[in-house]
């Protein structure tokens, strides 16, 4: 077991000194798919799982996930169904970014219209999906290296996607299955939502799209934002009369004009 510490300040490097049955690499945060890719160089197993400090393995979701690849060799990486520490479905594969699914997410109709990520009730039968989510993936390890690991120009967010996608590109399938289950803690090792996470994700969606799609739906995806910035700042503005949703909604309120500026888009020359 390999531990990447990406700068905790909340005793976690000093719980993680004390065992002896992992490695504990410690670094100065370089976002979380490069992270993932010094921990993927150290390592020297078949497979490689990708678990989140947040995520916990149901009893034999490992084994079950080693089998499925076991069985596909043009398999390259499968997901397990996830859940909310209360039981509820989480959110864990889906098709592939487009304007639609950003229309979708940006305006919120997304909780309406499952087109992105799919309904409910498909989450109980095997699927080959465009992205299963890395906070718990398996991923094949020649596959893993073959495609050059996680783009690093991705600070987080959306690294798991273009991953995914480099992935189908060449010729191995992404899978997810509900045989195999984990617990996600979700946002436990982020925190709440911050003005950060929030402009971050807009600059990731910027760069794949611009990777994926050329610069020419990186400005559709802008014209977007607009529309983001004036429906979901609507939504969260009532909520300032709310003591304990307040701090929250200032949080969005001062991220959302900033997702109106051309500094989000990647440089011209990035891949």
């Amino acid at each position: 077991m390999i531990v990447l510490d990406n700068g905790s300040t909340d005793g976690s490097l000093e719980l993680l000194r004390e065992r002896g049955d992992l490695q504990l690499i410690q670094l100065e945060n370089p976002g979380f798919g490069a992270a993932n890719n010094v921990g993927a160089k150290h390592a020297r197993g078949t497979y490689l799982l990708l678990l989140n400090s947040d995520c916990e393995l149901d009893d034999g979701a490992l084994a079950t996930l080693a089998d499925f690849l076991d069985s596909d060799p043009r398999a390259g990486i499968v997901g397990p169904m996830l859940r909310f520490p209360d039981g509820r479905l989480q959110r864990s594969m889906g098709r592939g970014p487009s304007l639609l699914t950003e229309l979708l997410q940006k305006t919120m109709l997304h909780r309406i219209f499952s087109y992105g990520s799919y309904s409910p009730r498909t989450y109980y039968s095997d699927r080959t999906p465009d992205w299963v989510t890395a906070a718990c993936m398996l991923v094949r390890s020649e596959v893993f290296a073959a495609v050059g690991g996680f783009d690093e120009h991705f600070f987080m967010l959306m690294e798991d996607l273009d991953l995914c996608k480099r992935v189908r590109d060449a010729g191995f399938a992404v899978h997810y299955t509900p045989r195999a289950g984990a617990v996600h803690h979700l946002g436990g090792s982020r925190g709440k939502v911050s003005r950060r996470m929030v402009i971050e994700g807009e600059r990731s969606a910027r760069r794949y799209f611009h990777k994926h799609h050329g610069p020419h739906a990186v400005k559709a995806l802008r014209l977007l934002s607009v529309l983001e910035a004036a429906v979901r700042s609507a939504v969260w503005l009532p909520m300032l009369a709310s003591p304990r949703r307040r701090a929250s909604a200032l949080e969005h309120l001062r991220a959302y004009p900033s997702l109106l500026k051309r500094n989000l888009d990647p440089p011209a020359h990035t891949d």
